[in-house]
């Protein structure tokens, strides 16, 4: 029952996006079949007097009617896509901690309007059905420090397997921070990776519409013993050459991405926060 709720959580706004989609296309085509109608009542009985003639050589159309050999009008521009940063929460640069998880949940600490929920996907699972990931015991647990989040699997051969956080709403404003630090033990490597939204494709909340999934990140080689580490924004970099840098002020999600490569994978993360900015 966790699991349904926590799927329909992530699945609600995609649900109203494509009943307001259809929605749409219903009133788009019942207007097209009532003009449809209309034309057909008007030309059904053709004039008697109308006859069909070979236009003069040499002659013009008429007025307001286009040469034979113009090209068709250019179609109307698609409606542009509403931007989700346009409303957005933001960071003040007082509560830098993402998650402890002391308190046991899968959602993130309710700090400076941060919200969203934990999940593990791999690449094995069905599009939607990522479970949400749980906060278990630590290794050598402190007083202070109690829980962590633990993902372990074997080798895969697609995209792989990913820990990460959604905000919602779609869009948070962390250009109050300098960067992102975390705790961590392996063994292996991982990378951490801050996604804007403009790598996220439309249908998942984002406005990215070609070379997506393309977020900025920082490898982690990762100790048998838990360590510290921390990346300033200038240290995420996207693939490519000539790449912008990030735009923590249009941050979409968190995550730990597990690549085909450095699986089999057995991966604690814990302590997620944001860095202060430089003096």
């Amino acid at each position: 029952m966790a699991n349904l709720q926590y799927r329909a959580r992530l699945e609600a706004p995609f649900v109203t996006q494509a009943r307001a989609r259809r929605l749409r296309w219903v009133a788009v085509g019942a207007a097209a079949t009532a003009a449809l109608a209309a034309v057909w009542a008007l030309t059904r009985v053709p004039s008697p007097s109308a006859r069909i003639v070979a236009e003069p050589a040499g002659e013009k159309p008429a007025t307001g009617s286009p040469p034979a050999h113009a090209s068709p009008a250019a179609s109307p521009p698609l409606a542009s896509f509403s931007d989700p940063c346009r409303e957005r929460p933001a960071a003040v640069g007082r509560s830098p901690l993402l998650d402890d998880f002391e308190d046991g949940d899968d959602e993130l600490a309710p700090l400076e309007q941060r919200a969203g929920f934990w999940r593990w996907a791999r690449e094995s699972d069905a599009p939607g059905t990522a479970p949400a990931l749980l906060p278990v015991p630590r290794t050598e647990p402190s007083a202070r420090n109690r829980l962590a989040l633990h993902v372990k699997g074997g080798t895969l051969v697609d995209w792989g397997a990913t820990v990460e956080v959604s905000f919602r709403a779609a869009c948070y404003d962390a250009s109050a921070y300098g960067g992102i630090k975390l705790q961590a033990r392996g063994p292996g490597r991982i990378y951490v990776a801050l996604r804007e939204v403009g790598v996220i494709p439309l249908a998942e909340g984002g406005t990215c519409q070609r070379d997506c999934h393309n977020p900025h990140v920082a490898k982690i080689e990762l100790s048998r013993e838990w360590r510290s580490y921390e990346f300033r924004w200038a240290e995420l970099r996207q693939r490519g050459m000539d790449t912008p840098p990030l735009a923590p002020s249009r941050l979409h999600s968190v995550a730990f991405l597990i690549r085909p490569e450095d699986t089999p994978y057995d991966v604690w993360l814990d302590d997620v926060r944001f860095l202060a900015k430089d003096p």
